[in-house]
């Protein structure tokens, strides 16, 4: 029985890998380094930024330097801000999908994004109020592919809905993943988790760990997705 529904954020809700490559590449070359696209979305993906940089600038010495891997990402953090600022793009139907599950099942994010980023994003959507509770990049130690993102997002969440003693807490098993990277669905499936995998980062090969995928999220209902669960 599904009981709450959890969305990775960069690739599910708002269509923005690419920006946050420009900002990543934009970082490496200012250090001297370089970062292809072909690069940064194969390993990239499901790392938060502090990995990231701890990845692709291996070797630097600004890694070690104290302060040096939070000027980093604050400096990254800002040209990433500048191109939000000029296009905000979320994928087609997912705001309509989101409004639908909002007001039958609980809603949380858990995403390697940084807070701020998130909220910035689902409040110029007007979803912000529909989520109970957002996991961001800051909030954990192991990022995905590892459970903890997932696992701390469904106790976060059973502890906000302040359950009375004759309700059951959820379940990982009455949980839907909505995710659009294989780390995604490696940290979803670890948590005992069901998943619905978008084709809106990766190619179709690498989500196949997922319970289903589909294209998008543009012109599927909350019914659609709920009987793949119910079959």
């Amino acid at each position: 029985m599904l009981k709450a529904i959890l969305f990775d954020f960069d690739g599910v809700i708002l269509d923005s890998e690419e920006y946050h490559f420009e900002a990543f590449q934009k970082v490496f070359a200012e250090e001297g380094f370089s970062l292809s696209r072909e690069a940064y979305y194969k390993n990239c993906l499901g790392f938060n930024d502090v990995e990231c940089f701890r990845w692709g600038l291996k070797g630097s010495p600004k890694i070690d330097e104290p302060g040096g891997i939070e000027e980093l990402t604050d400096r990254k953090a800002v040209y990433f801000e500048e191109l939000l600022e000029k296009e905000m793009r979320f994928f087609p139907g997912v705001c309509e999908f989101i409004r639908a599950a909002g007001a039958k099942y609980p809603l949380a994010v858990a995403s390697m994004a940084r807070r701020g980023e998130i909220e910035i994003a689902l409040g110029k959507a007007g979803l912000a109020d529909l989520f109970r509770l957002i996991v961001s990049g800051e909030d954990v130690e192991k990022t995905k592919p590892d459970p903890e993102p997932y696992e701390k997002t469904l106790r976060q969440l059973n502890a906000h809905l302040s359950l009375t003693k004759t309700d059951q807490e959820i379940l990982p098993e009455q949980c839907l993943v909505i995710e659009d990277s294989s780390a995604g669905i490696q940290s979803a499936k670890a948590a005992g988790m069901n998943v619905l995998a978008l084709v809106q980062t990766e190619e179709p090969d690498r989500l196949v760990a997922a319970d289903q995928v589909l294209p998008s999220l543009n012109g599927v209902s909350l019914t659609d997705v709920e009987a793949l669960f119910h079959r």
